[in-house]
């Protein structure tokens, strides 16, 4: 065909990621609509305010719903490489996503029952979608040759933005127009069918792909590094390991910027800007657009020096970190702009834009450095960071 196996997979994979932040992300948004906290939503009315109340939630309460899916998340992740490594990740991705569509489907109810239900809900969610990226690394940990690896995983990672673009801009239009209840409902849906799209179109390595050429096969075997073939996993050696430990402050210090927009930008928007629920949803969408941009363009740039350079792959690992220091920059100046929506909007973007460089640059050094088992190893540096998307929502409230 016009495009090669193995990018027809990273694109699958950028759906499972697309599907994976919707549900992540439509929830800070939905908390906006839910709550009776914000003059500017008054005007937003929906078919569906006429049956559900607003919810008389403080902000503590808040942000302790928009966290409980780090709560659940966080405890899954180690679990997902190890259940990768033993029953594959088109299994285990699979299953992920048809549970973390049925419960999505209840979310409604819960909230209905109460705030204490509703966090269970969420905390199952995160739960079992906490296998997400294990299983992903898993999988590209066979199917990525090394020098095609940070490109492949910039395809993967786009999903990123388009579930975050997905769930802040689409989730507010559906909530203007029928509730945030129906929008909930749409999305278990479209949950639904992807996990049928997933489950005939995903296959774990090029082994056992039954459409993929042989020339495409011998090329990507051929040029993966070797790894063991003994599928215990040497937890000791692992967890004494200084390079992952190395790589888990580095994926905690890019993962706390990240948090702190993906959990909190809408009420950021709502509660500092005075946006409504409209102009809020478009406006947390644009510095993901700015992510995305960066991640194409830095993945091109990144690939090409490996390739063509005399430089050393984890040299230039490491220079790419130096684009945490910009973002750090980026957030302590949004603090210091008050109510100017232009300048905090731009400070916001201009962080994206920096923290693009990581995903090429930074975050395949775990396929890299962990041969074999990438996927518990990122499992393990994930549930570390994790930890932010609830302590994040905590400091805020």
């Amino acid at each position: 065909g016009c495009i090669s196996t193995r990018h027809s997979l990273a694109v699958l994979l950028m759906g499972v990621i697309i599907h994976f932040f919707t549900l992540r992300s439509n929830f800070s948004i939905i908390v906006v609509a839910m709550v009776k906290h914000s003059k500017n939503n008054e005007g937003n009315s929906s078919r569906e305010n006429e049956c559900y109340d607003k919810f008389s939630w403080d902000p503590i309460t808040q942000g302790r719903i928009i966290g409980a899916y780090s709560y659940g998340h966080v405890f899954s992740q180690v679990m997902g490489g190890f259940l990768e490594a033993r029953f594959g990740g088109k299994k285990v991705l699979g299953l992920s996503i048809l549970l973390s569509s049925v419960l999505t489907l209840l979310t409604p109810a819960a909230a209905v029952a109460g705030e204490w239900w509703l966090f269970v809900v969420r905390v199952v969610v995160g739960f079992v979608q906490g296998v997400t990226y294990p299983s992903i690394f898993g999988i590209l940990s066979r199917w990525a040759p090394p020098s095609e690896r940070g490109r492949l995983l910039t395809i993967v990672s786009t999903g990123e933005t388009l579930g975050v673009f997905v769930g802040f801009t689409l989730t507010a239009r559906l909530i203007t127009q029928f509730g945030w209840a129906v929008t909930l409902y749409i999305t278990g849906v479209a949950g639904l069918a992807f996990c049928c799209i997933w489950c005939l179109l995903a296959y774990d390595s090029p082994s056992v792909h039954p459409r993929i050429s042989e020339d495409e096969r011998k090329y990507i075997e051929s040029n993966l590094e070797t790894t063991t073939k003994e599928r215990e996993i040497p937890w000791f050696k692992m967890l004494s390991s200084p390079h992952l430990w190395a790589l888990i402050y580095i994926h905690c210090t890019d993962g706390w910027g990240f948090f702190m927009m993906l959990t909190c930008l809408p009420l950021y928007m709502d509660t500092i800007l005075n946006f409504n629920i409209d102009a809020n949803g478009a406006l947390s969408a644009m510095p993901y657009l700015t992510l995305m941009a960066s991640r194409i363009l830095s993945s091109f740039i990144i690939d090409a020096i490996i390739k063509l350079s005399s430089f050393k792959k984890v040299n230039i690992r490491k220079t790419s970190i130096l684009a945490l220091v910009g973002v750090a920059a980026c957030l302590v100046a949004v603090g210091h702009v008050r109510c100017d929506s232009t300048a905090a909007i731009a400070m916001l973007c201009l962080a994206t834009a920096m923290s693009g460089v990581m995903i090429p640059g930074f975050y395949p050094s775990y396929t890299e450095l962990t041969l074999g088992f990438s996927g518990v190893a990122f499992g393990i540096s994930n549930a570390v960071t994790n930890c932010a998307g609830f302590i994040v929502p905590l400091m805020v409230g």
